[in-house]
C-alpha cells in the first residue's frame, strides 16, 4: 500500500510540476498579445508570425495544464454527487471512471497523435500563411506532451484510489470543504 501511495505522490507531483511550469506561458502569451496589438495599432505592422505564436502559447498552456487540473480536482466533475459519497465510494468511482474513460482516451490520443506529429515533422509542415511560423510539428508535439501528462496524472489518481480502497486514509483536501453560499 505504501508503494501505491508513493507512486501516486510521485506521479501527481510530476503533473503538478509541469502544470506549474506551464503557467509561466501566460506571461509569454500576454507579452505576445501586447506586442501584436501595439505593432498593429500604432506601427501598422501586422504580423502573422505573432498571431501564430499567440495560439501556439495558448495551446501549449492549455495542454500542459491538463494533468495539473486533474490532479488538483479542477476538472469537470459532478461535485454535488462526489461530496455526498464517502471516501471509499468516491475512490471507487474515480478508479472506474479513470480506467474506463480517461486512460483509454489518453492512450488513443497518444497513439493517433504520434502519427499526426510524425507526419507533420516528415513534411516539415509550416503555417498555412506564407508569412506564418514554420515547423508546425513543434506545436503539434505539445498535444502528445499534454496528454502524456494527463495520463501520468490519471495513473497517479488510479494508484491513490486503489490505495484508499485497500484501506489507506484518504488525503486531506487541499481546498477544504466547499461552503454553500447564496440565497
Amino acid at each position: 500500500m505504501s508503494l501505491l501511495l508513493a507512486s501516486a505522490h510521485r506521479l501527481k507531483a510530476a503533473a503538478r510540476g509541469i502544470g506549474t511550469a506551464a503557467a509561466w506561458l501566460v506571461v509569454l502569451l500576454i507579452l505576445t498579445v501586447v506586442l501584436d496589438v501595439i505593432t498593429r495599432r500604432f506601427v501598422v505592422l501586422g504580423s502573422t508570425k505573432l498571431q501564430d505564436l499567440e495560439w501556439h502559447f495558448h495551446a501549449a498552456l492549455f495542454l500542459f495544464s491538463l494533468g495539473y487540473a486533474y490532479v488538483e480536482g479542477e476538472h469537470v466533475r459532478i461535485d454535488v454527487l462526489h461530496t455526498r459519497f464517502g471516501p471509499k465510494t468516491a475512490a471507487a468511482i474515480e478508479l472506474v471512471g479513470a480506467l474506463i474513460f480517461l486512460v483509454p482516451f489518453c492512450l488513443v490520443v497518444l497513439y493517433y497523435g504520434y502519427t499526426f506529429v510524425e507526419r507533420s515533422f516528415m513534411l516539415d509542415e509550416g503555417s498555412a500563411s506564407q508569412t506564418g511560423l514554420p515547423h508546425r510539428w513543434i506545436i503539434k508535439s505539445t498535444l502528445l506532451g499534454g496528454f502524456f501528462m494527463l495520463l501520468v496524472a490519471a495513473l497517479g489518481a488510479l494508484c491513490e484510489s486503489l490505495a484508499i480502497l485497500l484501506g489507506a486514509p484518504p488525503p486531506k483536501s487541499r481546498h477544504g470543504e466547499h461552503e454553500e453560499v447564496g440565497l
